[in-house]
Parts: C-alpha cells; sequence; structure tokens
C-alpha cells in the first residue's frame, strides 16, 4: 500500500512557467522516500502542494488513502514536516520550543522529553536555540516535526548547509525514526550520493518531471 499517490499533479506559476508536468508519485507505506532533482527543479513547490501550503491547480493528491482535498485536517494531524528554514525560536531552550508546540498539539507531556532523547538534545539544557550548530537546529526542528507522533515526515533538503558530520547525524536520525516508529519518510535532496545511503526507494524529478521511480536497487540496476 501507498503512504502518498499523486495523480497527474501539474502546476503553472505563469502560463508559459510549468513547473509541474503530470506528476505521479507513489510512495509505499513504510518506505524511506528520496526525491532527487537538482535545484529549481519541482521539489519544493511538490511537497508545498501535498502539505496544502499551495493552492492546488491540476491533479489528484491521496494521503493514508484517502484524497487530500476531502480529509485535509485529518491528514494534516498524522503528518510532519519541515520546508525549508528551521522554524524555531532562537531565544528558548530545545524544551521551552517543544513545550509551547505541545500544548498546541495537545499531545501529552512526555512526549517533548521523548522526541528530544530521540534526536540527541535531551542534555541541552538551558542552552538557547539560537546557540544551537547548524546539525542540532535541524535535530530539533525534526523532534518538533515528530512531536505529535506522526505517521509521515515530509522534509526538503534537511542536509542543506551541513558539514560533513551534521548530515551522518541527521542520516542515522531519520533512519532510526524509520526503523523504530515506523515512520514513512520523503526527503528531498539535489545530492545523490548522500541519499542513497539512507533511503529504500527514489523519485527523480527534473524540469518538472517524474524521469524516474523505483527502489534504490532498481536505479542502481538502471545506472550500470
Amino acid at each position: 500500500m501507498n503512504c502518498l499517490e499523486t495523480h497527474n499533479l501539474s502546476h503553472k506559476f505563469s502560463e508559459n512557467e510549468t513547473v509541474l508536468d503530470t506528476i505521479n508519485l507513489r510512495v509505499p507505506d513504510g518506505s524511506i522516500y528520496g526525491f532527487l532533482g537538482p535545484n529549481g527543479a519541482g521539489k519544493t513547490t511538490t511537497l508545498r502542494l501535498v502539505l496544502g501550503l499551495l493552492k492546488k491547480q491540476e491533479g489528484v493528491i491521496r494521503i493514508f488513502g484517502k484524497p487530500f482535498d476531502e480529509h485535509r485536517v485529518e491528514i494534516l494531524k498524522r503528518t510532519g514536516s519541515l520546508i525549508e528554514s528551521p522554524s524555531i525560536y532562537a531565544h528558548l531552550t530545545a524544551v521551552e520550543n517543544l513545550s509551547l508546540l505541545q500544548k498546541i498539539y495537545q499531545c501529552p507531556k512526555a512526549r517533548v522529553h521523548e522526541v528530544l532523547e530521540m534526536v540527541g538534545l535531551a542534555h541541552t539544557g538551558k542552552k538557547k536555540a539560537g546557540k544551537f550548530s547548524l546539525g542540532m537546529k535541524q535535530r530539533l526542528s525534526i523532534a518538533i516535526a515528530m512531536l505529535h507522533n506522526p505517521s509521515l515526515l515530509i522534509l526538503d533538503e534537511p542536509t542543506n548547509g551541513l558539514d560533513p558530520n551534521g548530515i551522518i547525524e541527521v542520516r542515522e536520525l531519520l533512519k532510526k525514526i524509520n526503523a523504530e516508529q515506523k515512520t514513512t519518510i520523503i526527503i528531498s535532496s539535489h545530492l545523490l550520493a548522500e541519499i542513497e545511503k539512507m533511503v529504500t526507494h527514489v523519485g527523480i524529478i527534473n524540469k518538472g518531471k517524474l524521469i524516474f521511480q523505483g527502489m534504490m536497487e532498481e536505479l542502481h540496476l538502471e545506472q550500470i
């Protein structure tokens, strides 16, 4: 079964600028799906449409087997996301950032410590998030996205700008979340060498067209 499907998803920014051309994504339940393509290929636009951050023009989006248009609130309650830059309050600690959102999500207070433990930030104490390294900020953002225990996690370029150690940290964290929480993860990137170390499935987009989709092994066979 697929956690996410799109059927003929198309989008234009203007009459002469087609950003997405009939995108048919198939993201299997429980997979780590790498959404690959160069900058400007249409990755972020696709993810924004999937999350309802952009108004859909053409096509169908189904998440958890249900049409997004008709079940938007229900679907978003089960979805965590990180699109572009991390949304954290620099003047608050990790615990304070999460406690604020815990009240909004109305999830158990114990969940704050659980997700901080999960991302390796449980011992940051009174250190303000603004003083965190970029890798720590990314991990805090992933903790925020995981706070309400989503079934689907959507991350747009989460390793962008990280040093090699930061990239490894995020990669291992996502593999752990997928294995232990059984969370389906969609991760966009322009770096195949990095993505192939963590994903089970991959979709490659270029100039708004999906040019490959399948298991990671199938992509390697095509390259041989």
